[in-house]
């Protein structure tokens, strides 16, 4: 008898809660941003824009720390390519927006996504065969399509022209 009541119990708790949770694939309106809302980047610095799908990263931390990881291994990837395994070192950092909780633009799917954007001193050191065009050019064929390049001078960007 007690084990009917538990699971009674239970049922009824699931049901209940059933209509707190969002499924997977969906997302409520109220916990994001629009991409309008996304302050401007600064045209003097080079920019390093990601649109995590969420499914991808449960969270904002999870979602920073995959675009990190993401751009280290890219950033070795092409060093290995360009530089002969030399280190590269970009400019400084000078700042990051989000993760915000966006849909990505309709051009790249219109997913649920994370916006996060890390901006930085334009240029790099350390890879004296190559200019920072070409290394940068490299860099965006090694990221994965949901992370583009804007830098100082001019826009690099996806096939999916993802805005910044």
């Amino acid at each position: 008898m007690i084990s009917r009541t538990l699971a009674a119990n239970i049922v009824a708790t699931l049901v209940a809660l059933q209509g707190c949770t969002v499924t997977p694939g969906t997302t409520t309106l109220t916990d994001q941003q629009t991409a309008t809302a996304i302050p401007a980047a600064d045209p003097a610095l080079d920019h390093f824009i990601a649109w995590i799908p969420r499914d991808k990263a449960q969270t904002a931390a999870v979602a920073k720390a995959l675009t990190h990881i993401t751009l280290g291994n890219a950033r070795e990837q092409t060093a290995a390519e360009l530089c002969h395994g030399s280190p590269v070192i970009n400019g400084k950092v000078t700042g990051s927006i989000g993760p915000l909780r966006v849909l990505a633009p309709l051009t790249a799917g219109g997913y649920p996504a994370w916006y996060y954007r890390i901006s930085q001193q334009p240029g790099l050191h350390g890879c004296t065969e190559n200019d920072n065009r070409r290394f940068y050019q490299i860099l965006q064929a090694n990221l994965p399509v949901w992370m583009n390049i804007k830098t100082a001078e001019n826009r690099i960007s996806t096939a999916l022209d993802l805005p910044e």
